[in-house]
């Protein structure tokens, strides 16, 4: 028998008017894309017909499935097809950028690192890094605090005894700084250098700098309070929210 649970018998519709033109449109939906699904499996399906690679008779006169065609579907390691690997940000992160500017094309990316206005404030930066448990630390937009703090710490070996972690208020703040200084450090994103944000955890046991968002890092707090594995936490942006 079926349980209901509510007394309402018909469900409540968000639309006034069912016969205005909007719902009509929307129920009847688009002609042009009904059309080009129409074609696109047509296509598939003469291509299906006329393919031979695959088959028994395909199998006998040796023709072989070509590359795109075996790989349909991302799998696993242990054979099982792995339906989050197109929604991975890391995949499409691979590739370095391009340089756009006259400085950038220029000057290389240890160069570029000189010229940042944080670089003259290294050695006093790290000096109140030693001395003291808790450092403010303010600079203007574009300064390098969030690329080249992490990396001085590094260099100045903190990295030894855990990570250097690194919280954003966005997603996409973290990805993109996370891919930033990797290419600075000419390593691959993931290993030395990787992030990690909801739904998706782009870091290995080689990370030694990890950018994250405050929501990761709070999770991580429950699962290991005094939060042992960093060496040193990086609250940036701290002016844009606010931080228990």
């Amino acid at each position: 028998d079926r349980i209901v649970f509510t007394k309402q018998a018909e469900p409540v519709l968000p639309v006034k008017d069912v016969t205005s033109d909007m719902p009509t449109i929307a129920k009847k939906g688009s002609v042009l894309v009904k059309e080009m699904r129409q074609k696109r499996d047509e296509n598939k399906s003469r291509e299906r017909f006329w393919e031979v690679a695959g088959s028994k008779m395909g199998n006998i006169i040796g023709e072989k499935k070509k590359p795109e065609e075996e790989k349909e579907e991302d799998q696993g390691d242990d054979g099982d097809v792995d339906y989050k690997a197109d929604s991975r940000f890391a995949d499409h992160m691979k590739e370095k950028q391009v340089a756009q500017s006259e400085f950038a094309k220029t000057k290389t990316l240890q160069e570029q690192r000189r010229f940042l206005p944080v670089y003259d404030q290294r050695d006093e930066m790290m000096h109140i890094i030693r001395e003291n448990n808790i450092a403010v630390i303010v600079g203007e937009t574009g300064s390098g605090k969030t690329t080249q703090l992490t990396q001085y710490m590094h260099e100045e070996g903190y990295t030894t005894f855990g990570m250097v972690g690194c919280t954003q208020p966005r997603r996409v703040a973290a990805m993109s700084v996370a891919k930033r200084v990797s290419e600075e450090m000419e390593v691959e994103l993931g290993k030395q250098v990787g992030y990690a944000i909801r739904f998706e955890d782009c870091t290995s046991e080689e990370t030694v700098i990890k950018y994250m968002t405050d929501g990761v890092l709070l999770r991580e707090t429950l699962r290991e309070p005094d939060l042992d594995s960093y060496s040193c936490i990086i609250m940036d942006e701290a002016h844009e929210r606010s931080l228990n």
